[in-house]
């Protein structure tokens, strides 16, 4: 009986260490290769804001990152995209602090390519209701149903 147990463990034991062995593991890269590119510059131009994009299928904004002045988009489009802006509305909504409307404007790029996800960046330093240290103001971009503080630190 226990001849029989041994030799069942070492069994075990040796089908365990065959399969780690036998299976190959895919791994795909999690970042995309990165690129130290300045962030755009978001800016105040109501008739860019008024104007509608030129891509019919609407950006999908998966997730929003405010760091300092620095904004970063993390989107899946199903398109390749070229060009993006962030502007701005003139107008400000009276609370406190102040709501700044704001949309993304996209051209896209002229090369079809596949749908995709990535992240731009953006100064946002241009949307502040004052240029005065810690002045706050809320940011409302279009396609992102949350509004983000933005406080100016200049």
């Amino acid at each position: 009986m226990k001849n029989l147990l041994y030799i069942l463990g070492l069994t075990l034991l040796w089908s365990c260490s065959a399969s780690k062995s036998g299976v190959q593991t895919l791994t795909y890269p999690s970042k995309q290769p990165s690129v130290n590119m300045p962030p755009h510059l978001a800016r105040i131009d109501d008739n860019a804001y008024q104007q509608e994009s030129s891509i019919e299928t609407p950006l999908q904004i998966d997730s929003l990152v405010l760091d300092k002045e620095l904004l970063t988009i993390y989107y899946t489009s199903p398109i390749s995209i070229e060009r993006f802006e962030l502007v701005g509305s003139s107008l400000l909504a009276k609370s406190f602090p102040p709501i700044r409307n704001c949309k993304l404007i996209l051209l896209p790029a002229a090369k079809k390519g596949e749908a995709g996800s990535g992240k731009v960046q953006f100064d946002v330093r241009a949307f502040s209701h004052k240029f005065v240290k810690d002045a706050p103001t809320y940011l409302q971009i279009q396609g992102w149903p949350e509004k983000i503080l933005f406080i100016y630190n200049d």
